[in-house]
C-alpha cells in the first residue's frame, strides 16, 4: 500500500464539488460550499491542509482522479512509497 501525502489549499478552492463526487470516501463538501478533506489538518506554517496516509493502489488512483478533476488545482497528491 502507497503511502500519500495530499496537500489541500482550501483557502483557493471555488467549490466546484468535483473532489466530493469522485472520492467522497476522502471529500465532503462543507457548509460554505467549500471541500473539506477528511481527517486532515491544517499546517500553520503554509496555511493548507494536509493529510498522510497509506492507501490501496485503488484509492490512490481515485485521489489522483479527485485531484485531476479540480478545475482550479488546489489538491496535491504525493505518493511518498
Amino acid at each position: 500500500m502507497p503511502k500519500i501525502k495530499i496537500i489541500y489549499d482550501r483557502q483557493n478552492c471555488i467549490g466546484a464539488a468535483s473532489c466530493t463526487i469522485v472520492a467522497p470516501k476522502y471529500w465532503k463538501l462543507a457548509d460554505d460550499s467549500k471541500a473539506d478533506l477528511l481527517d486532515s489538518k491544517m499546517n500553520s506554517s503554509t496555511g493548507k491542509y494536509e493529510l498522510e496516509a497509506e492507501v490501496s493502489e485503488d484509492d490512490f488512483t481515485i485521489l489522483k482522479d479527485s485531484a485531476e478533476s479540480c478545475p482550479v488545482q488546489v489538491i496535491e497528491i504525493i505518493k511518498e512509497s
